[in-house]
């Protein structure tokens, strides 16, 4: 049985949370500790899947109790619930916790990020690589992105359009920025999965906050591995998200393709900052053999890129349509058709090669044309193959 922790220093909260989450009784095995201190001791009795804490108690807060619980525990996903949501408190604890929820919460929402991160564990069955990405609160920005935006606040006039193209350039603030705007702090109606939204609702001042904050975006360093470029993982990223945007006319369905498409190699980021070794083995396999990517990937890694991905994107609470698509855009045929998912798998084929026939066998990104034929995209593939050329040429 799964087991939650719930921690806050108010009793009638733990008490509310105890009514609230009843009917779970037969699901979850429900531990509630009085503060930071009965949190820690309750840890070491045995291990937790998620721990739900409140920010501001006394003593142990909850920033300080979740970065315990990341470096002691980092399998374990945390999650903050709290009243106190000021800005400078949610960027002060984005980078220990995995989600934010405001209070008061309602049971469906609670209910729901908790069967999610649950839900998780059987995209990612290998402890080792859990463990790498529950440690992770970042992922490195890269230099030329991150150079551009520096240039970009240090003017005064600076347009909320212009940052929001340099974001639409690098799938690691893109994702970061995701995370925070899908929280409960804006208390939005509905999750977002364009970073056009994304941008609008946080404005220009927490925006640049955000991408230049080192407590978030952080240089962490990528060791050089050979066969492994982030500036031509970039190039690609950028090209696929192009050519995802402009595959359907409806604004929202465009935009959606084109955030999922920018991120959808994320998982390559998080292998190459947290496991670099078995990533080198990986691509020099790969260079070797003359296989597909992926495929040496799940000999060598048991998982590929793709999942990871999607591990990280659901665990950050990323709209599920953005964590689908990245996690099948190699293999869509697992899942039912979406636009999103068909417009991922299409653009990054599209991205490689204008017909998506590789004559590269370690490429790994084929298109499954069968599938979209099949799908009710099928008529639009000859039009979006010549879209791609002009792009690509472009």
């Amino acid at each position: 049985m799964n087991r939650i922790l719930f921690v806050d220093d108010d009793a009638l909260v733990l008490d509310g949370l105890r009514v609230l989450l009843r009917a779970q009784r037969n699901e979850w095995e429900m531990v509630f500790a009085n503060g930071g201190r009965e949190a820690l001791a309750e840890l070491e009795k045995g291990r937790f899947d998620v721990v739900v804490s409140d920010m501001r108690m006394p003593e142990i807060n909850g920033i300080a109790l979740l970065t315990r619980v990341k470096e002691l525990y980092p399998m374990t996903a945390r999650i903050v619930l709290s009243g106190h949501a000021e800005r400078e408190a949610v960027m002060g604890v984005l980078p220990v916790s995995h989600q934010f929820l405001s209070k008061p919460c309602e049971k469906d929402v609670l209910k729901t990020v908790i069967e999610r991160a649950l839900g998780l564990k059987a995209l990612l069955a290998d402890e080792d690589l859990r463990s790498v990405i529950g440690q992770l609160d970042r992922l490195p920005a890269f230099p030329r992105t991150y150079m551009a935006l520096e240039r970009a606040t240090a003017e005064a006039d600076v347009t909320l359009s212009e940052l929001a193209r340099i974001v639409n350039e690098d799938p690691a603030i893109a994702v970061k920025i995701l995370q925070l705007v899908n929280s409960s702090y804006f208390g939005l109606p509905q999750r977002h999965a364009t970073l056009h939204d994304a941008v609008m609702y946080l404005g220009s001042d927490l925006l640049k906050s955000l991408a230049l904050t080192a407590e978030v975006f952080g240089a962490n360093a990528i060791p050089t591995i050979p066969g492994f470029s982030r500036d031509a993982l970039q190039d690609h990223s950028i090209l696929a998200a192009r050519i995802a945007g402009r595959l359907f006319s409806e604004g929202r369905q465009a935009s959606e393709a084109f955030t999922a498409t920018l991120v959808h190699d994320i998982g390559k980021i998080v292998l190459a900052l947290g496991m670099p070794e078995r990533f080198a083995e990986v691509i020099r396999s790969g260079i070797e053999s003359g296989r597909p990517m992926p495929i040496v990937e799940q000999e060598v890694l048991g998982v590929s890129h793709a999942e990871v991905g999607g591990y990280l994107l659901g665990l950050w609470g990323l709209p599920l349509a953005i964590v689908e698509a990245v996690t099948h855009h190699h293999h869509p045929e697992r899942v039912q058709p979406t636009s999103t998912l068909v417009a991922v798998h299409v653009a990054n084929a599209l991205s490689h090669i204008p017909d998506g026939a590789s004559s590269d066998p370690s490429a790994g990104d084929r298109m499954n044309v069968a599938w979209i034929e099949g799908s009710a995209f099928g008529e639009e593939l000859p039009r979006w193959r010549i879209l791609a050329e002009s792009l690509e040429s472009a």
